[in-house]
């Protein structure tokens, strides 16, 4: 039963086609004008930063300006693609004046490393192959420690000319404000409900109302949550962090739980799940208590201590590559600061 069910969800992800792959831009209609009106105009800014929720489309607008800059495409358009040439080496991330920088997918290595860094700079030091532009995608720069932001650092100091840097931050108010400060930031919006709804409904055309809504409600605008919710393993780190904020209680094994989010999953880095899952459950707690009860902000500042302590152990993690089992430990340790609180 487990097997079929899990088999049914990976079906459903299937469709969901990863950036690198995907024709079609949904929503961020603002955006989409500022960079091509730039692009058109001649006045491109050598380096930005594409900040908001992960899973709402920064990596797909990414690759999508990419390819509109490599093949010279005036079309205002980001869904029409004529250069079937660029299209396939960027499929094949084998264009000569496109780097990708990303953490490697097998889920062992968890952050961008000063060597893939070099990288972009001795690719910005070479000229175009093929086309006046050179282009990096940074997906993300949340997975960078120490070394190689200082690296980047050096990059943005001194931008080559006809290169781009287009960075995707997830939490852009981790980003250093050296970094920031040298580029320019786009926010990306959440998407809207219409663009949701059209998205559940063609992953499971037989939803019940009660489910969408209920997918609607926990992916947030989040193509990308929207994909692990589909997973089973994901409904169940969703129901465990559900149970500490609504029934004020942590009903597993602190261990147990801990291995089951570190044991590989299938398509899924499970840790990275269950700090998105815990992140927006936390900003869901702190405004509903905020709208209930307008003196929440000024008289809970023990809430929002312990947040920023959650908040902290994700970011050091990532920074400095901590053991992930301790950090969840302590995470939880924390959530359960909140389960007493709330019983007080």
């Amino acid at each position: 039963m487990k097997r079929d069910l899990r088999s049914k969800m990976n079906n459903y992800i299937e469709y969901i086609p990863k950036p690198r792959f995907n024709y079609s831009v949904k929503g961020h209609k603002g955006n989409i004008n500022f960079l091509t009106n730039s692009f058109l105009k001649n006045s491109l800014h050598h380096a930005y930063i594409f900040s908001g929720d992960k899973g709402v489309g920064k990596a797909t607008f990414a690759y999508a300006f990419s390819r509109k800059l490599l093949a010279n495409d005036k079309i205002k358009d980001f869904n029409v693609f004529n250069n079937d040439k660029v299209n396939k080496l960027i499929e094949a991330n084998s264009h000569p004046d496109l780097l990708i920088i990303e953490p490697e997918e097998n889920n062992k290595k968890s952050f961008i490393s000063v060597e893939q860094i070099r990288k972009c700079s001795q690719f910005f030091s070479q000229t175009s192959s093929m086309n006046k532009w050179r282009i990096c995608i940074l997906d993300s720069i949340d997975f960078m420690d120490i070394s190689s932001t200082n690296t980047i650092l050096k990059i943005l100091e001194e931008p080559p000319s006809n290169c781009l840097f287009l960075i995707i931050s997830h939490n852009i108010g981790m980003v250093l404000d050296t970094i920031k400060s040298r580029c320019l930031e786009l926010r990306f919006q959440n998407l809207s409900d219409e663009i949701m709804i059209d998205r559940i409904k063609l992953l499971k055309p037989s939803i019940l109302k009660n489910e969408l809504d209920n997918l609607l409600t926990n992916a947030n605008g989040s193509f990308g949550r929207l994909e692990n919710l589909l997973h089973s393993d994901s409904l169940k780190i969703s129901s465990v962090i559900n149970d500490i904020f609504e029934k004020g209680e942590f009903n597993e094994s602190v261990y147990d739980f801990s291995d089951f989010i570190l044991h590989d999953g299938i398509g899924i880095n499970k840790f990275d799940v269950f700090t998105e899952i815990l992140n927006f459950k936390l900003n869901s707690y702190i405004k509903e208590k905020a709208i209930f009860n307008p003196n929440f902000i000024t008289s809970n500042n023990k809430i929002f201590s312990i947040r920023d302590s959650i908040l902290d152990l994700i970011s050091q993690e990532r920074v400095y590559k901590l053991n992930k089992k301790q950090t969840i430990l302590s995470i939880i340790s924390n959530l359960n600061k909140i389960t007493k609180l709330q019983k007080h």
